[in-house]
């Protein structure tokens, strides 16, 4: 997503007030944008480990089900990865509903293959081995199962066993 359509960038066409009502007012100001270009164009070199509100907004609201959260998890991924955020990259991932993680360990998965040790905190939860980076695990669906069903009741039955 575009700054300039960005319902949290207060310059943008899209700008939405109604979505701060949820928010208190000490903590409406962490959540507004006021980029006018598109994220990621600054000359910086550490421009592209900051997050935007948007990011915010989807590591606070995702575990509330939000629709814009849920829409913008994707976008919120690809900038935790680029950004080498693995513990909010993580966050994400604990916090998604079921359909939201699957989408989000495909696009992992296909976009970013190389990068499956940033879960690694996760997967040493679970007992299993940690990713080598850029390498691809051979039993990648029993850490598949771990994401997408990950504080579920499914993994409380399977410790049981």
């Amino acid at each position: 997503m575009k700054c300039n359509r960005c319902p949290l960038n207060i310059a943008s066409e899209s700008f939405n007030p109604k979505m701060y009502e949820i928010l208190p007012l000490h903590a409406k100001a962490l959540f507004v944008c006021r980029h006018a270009v598109k994220k990621g164009v600054s000359g910086d070199l550490f421009a592209v480990r900051q997050l935007c509100a948007r990011d915010l907004w989807v590591l606070s609201f995702i575990g509330h089900r939000d629709q814009f959260a849920g829409e913008s998890a994707a976008e919120t991924l690809d900038s935790l990865v680029v950004g080498g955020h693995s513990e909010l990259l993580c966050h994400l991932f604990e916090n998604a509903d079921y359909e939201t993680r699957r989408d989000l360990w495909l696009r992992m998965t296909s976009n970013y293959p190389d990068r499956l040790y940033m879960f690694d905190a996760m997967f040493e939860k679970e007992s299993l081995a940690p990713v080598a980076a850029g390498e691809m695990p051979e039993d990648l669906h029993v850490y598949r199962h771990h994401l997408l069903y990950a504080g579920t009741t499914a993994n409380q039955l399977l410790k049981d066993l």
